[in-house]
C-alpha cells in the first residue's frame, strides 16, 4: 500500500480538482477474529489521468499495485469514487500481525475478559524514498485527498489518541504520509470491569462498623451487670421522739422529792 499510496498522493496533489481517500480498516469481534482492509478510492478525474499517464485502464493499474495485503480484491463504485480493496479474514488477533506486515511496522492486540488493547505503527511511506516523489504534505488539501486508519474494537473506548471517534463506537486516525502513525487504544465491555475497589471500600466500613457496634454492646453489658450486682441499702427508720423521755442530770447536793 505504500507506494499506490504516495503515487495517489502525487497526482491529487499535481491534478486540482481530483479526488482520492486511502483506508486501512480493522474490525475485531469479541472473539478476536474479523477483518483487515486496505481500500484506494478514486474519483473519475483521477481514474481517467491514471489511464492517460500508464497507458492502460486504472481499474488494471491499481489493482496489480500492492496495496500491502495478501487477500481477497475487488473494485466497487461507491457514488462518485471507484474503490479498489483487498481484504483478509482472520480468526485470532494473533493472526493480525503477520498479515498487516506490508503496512505496520509494529502491531500488538490484547483481549480479555474486560476488553481489548491496541498498540501499533503505521507507516506509509516505509522504505520509500520520499525524495524521489514532488510531495509536500503541507500541498495536501484534505478534501481532495484524506488517509485514514479506522479501527473497529468490541466494547467502549476508554483510552486512546485516536482523531475522532465514530458514531458506531470506531476509532479514525489521520494517516500522515511523511512520518509513521502511532496508535494506541483500549476499549472496556459493558459491566466488564467490576469495581474491586468499591467492594473493599464497602468491606472496610462494615468492618468498622461493626467493631463499634460489638465495641457498644459489650459495654453496654458490664455496666448492666455492675447495676445488678450493687445490693440495695436498708431503710433507715428514725428515732420515735415522742415515747423517748430524755435522762435527767443528777443534782450534786441532794435529791429533791
Amino acid at each position: 500500500m505504500k507506494r499506490i499510496s504516495i503515487i495517489v498522493a502525487v497526482l491529487t496533489v499535481v491534478v486540482a480538482g481530483c479526488r482520492a481517500e486511502v483506508r486501512m480498516l480493522l474490525d475485531v469481534d469479541e472473539s478476536g477474529a474479523g477483518t483487515l482492509t486496505a481500500e484506494v478510492a478514486i474519483d473519475d478525474q483521477l481514474e481517467e489521468l491514471i489511464s492517460q499517464l500508464f497507458g492502460s485502464d486504472s481499474s488494471n493499474i491499481i489493482a496489480e499495485l500492492d496495496l500491502g495485503l495478501e487477500g481477497t480484491s475487488e473494485t466497487r463504485l461507491e457514488d462518485d469514487m471507484t474503490v479498489y480493496s483487498t481484504q483478509v479474514a482472520f480468526t485470532d488477533e494473533t493472526e493480525i500481525a503477520e498479515a498487516s506486515a506490508g503496512n505496520f511496522t509494529e502491531f500488538s492486540l490484547v483481549l480479555n475478559d474486560e476488553g481489548t488493547s491496541l498498540e501499533a505503527t503505521l507507516d506509509v511511506a516505509g522504505e520509500l524514498d520520499l525524495a524521489q516523489f514532488p510531495l509536500d504534505p503541507a500541498t495536501i488539501d484534505a478534501d481532495a485527498l484524506s488517509a485514514s486508519l479506522i479501527v473497529s474494537l468490541p466494547g467502549e473506548p476508554t483510552r486512546h489518541n485516536a482523531d475522532k471517534v465514530l458514531a458506531d463506537g470506531g476509532l479514525s486516525w489521520d494517516i500522515p504520509f511523511d512520518s509513521e502513525l502511532y496508535v494506541f487504544a483500549d476499549t472496556e465491555y459493558p459491566g466488564g470491569s467490576f469495581p474491586w475497589w468499591l467492594v473493599g471500600l464497602l468491606a472496610i466500613s462494615g468492618g468498622f462498623a461493626l467493631a463499634v457496634w460489638l465495641a457498644a454492646v459489650r459495654r453496654d453489658k458490664k455496666t448492666g451487670d455492675v447495676r445488678r450486682a450493687a445490693p440495695e441499702p436498708p431503710p433507715v427508720t428514725p428515732p420515735d421522739q415522742a415515747t423517748e423521755t430524755p435522762p435527767q442530770p443528777e443534782s450534786p447536793f441532794f435529791d429533791i422529792e
